[in-house]
């Protein structure tokens, strides 16, 4: 009888693969869950208009709010109309890759496992962790310091967005916002007020041309609307040990009280307060050169609103339309397994003028981990 065979080389296999690592990869990011599509009220929005290949580069038009006092009785209106506003914002995509070498026939029988299961496995993560610190630089600006970034040179400058500095009216510095680099202390850790003081500062954005800040817009999430503080795991620790009777564990009880399993402590996020949901990342930009001896550790959360920034895949020419193109090869004449991988995308945070759009970088001190 006939018996179907599946080879290594099938090129379902394969498609069945990249399907399977582009879903697991970006099952685990933490950005993944703040994306939608265009005309929501995401954190993140995803461009598709490169995936049909006619371009590696997305002009977005941005317009801002009218704003001036209204025309009354007996004042002419011809001529003092209001004229639209335009900001247009630039973002490019290009091209990711990396492999894995497993050896030869001869090392893959030495073992008593998979050495090609354990490579996609470990591609997978791989993809993951990459692609989420790409994001994450573009939308603190920086790449920083330290172990949290590890996939990216030190001198990383961003690729094929540039790194973009977050601007004065959208950097707020210290625990109350009100320092700078060279003044912030070791005693300047998020805290329930900082979550206050940002809240505040979003309503304030009145928006408006042409050195206004554009008025910030809640995410929607859940079917709530809520902006978002994304921090390190230490920062959710500093605001979780700050303590008192309004302090993080008696809001969340409340919360919990008020609306029981709706609470965001039960969906992934790790809390909310004062209609901001505080949500911990673990790919995180530090710094180690803030306070007036340069010398006090610094970490840069997130504080964000809708359309703070623009994600984008090319896809034309990759097998079946993926994000991730997965493949196999082989080297000296046949003799070591490749696994290797494809991706087109890129990332960038959203300006308006020159301005941040939906975003304030919060750059603070913490506690760290012992």
């Amino acid at each position: 009888m006939a018996r179907t065979t599946i080879l290594p080389s099938d090129p379902n296999k394969r498609k069945a693969w990249s399907a399977t690592v582009a879903q697991d990869s970006a099952k685990e990011q933490y950005f993944s869950r703040l994306v939608g599509e265009e005309g929501s009220y995401s954190a993140i929005i995803k461009k598709t208009d490169t995936e049909k290949g006619a371009t590696d580069e997305i002009v977005t038009a941005l317009v801002a709010k009218l704003r001036g006092a209204p025309i009354i009785e007996n004042q002419k209106l011809e001529g003092r109309e209001f004229k639209l506003q335009h900001a247009a914002h630039t973002m490019r995509i290009n091209e990711f890759r990396h492999g894995v070498n497993i050896g030869a026939r001869i090392e893959q029988s030495r073992v008593g496992y998979n050495l090609r299961k354990q490579g996609r496995e470990k591609l997978t993560d791989y993809i993951k962790e990459m692609y989420e610190e790409i994001i994450c630089c573009a939308m603190s600006g920086a790449r920083g310091v330290g172990a949290e970034i590890q996939h990216l040179e030190a001198d990383y400058a961003g690729y094929p967005n540039a790194l973009r500095a977050p601007d004065a009216a959208h950097l707020f510095v210290g625990k109350a916002g009100d320092k700078v680099k060279n003044t912030l202390v070791a005693g300047d850790v998020l805290a329930l007020s900082t979550i206050n003081k940002l809240r505040t500062k979003s309503k304030k954005m009145l928006g408006g041309q042409p050195d206004k800040a554009v008025k910030m817009a809640p995410i929607s999430m859940g079917g709530k609307k809520v902006f978002c503080l994304a921090t390190c795991p230490e920062g959710i620790q500093d605001i979780r040990d700050d303590a008192g009777a309004q302090g993080w564990f008696e809001a969340q009880k409340a919360l919990t009280t008020a609306i029981g399993k709706e609470s965001e402590i039960f969906k992934g996020g790790a809390g909310m307060f004062n209609g901001v949901l505080v949500d911990e990342m673990e790919t995180c930009v530090k710094f180690a050169d803030y306070g007036a001896g340069a010398n006090v550790p610094a970490a840069r959360s997130l504080f964000l609103g809708s359309n703070a920034g623009f994600i984008a895949h090319g896809t034309k020419g990759m097998a079946d339309g993926m994000t991730v193109a997965l493949d196999e090869d082989t080297a000296d004449r046949k003799h070591d397994a490749i696994l290797f991988f494809e991706m087109i995308f890129g990332a960038d945070k959203t300006a308006f003028n020159s301005m941040d759009y939906g975003l304030i970088s919060v750059d603070h001190a913490f506690t760290a981990a012992v």
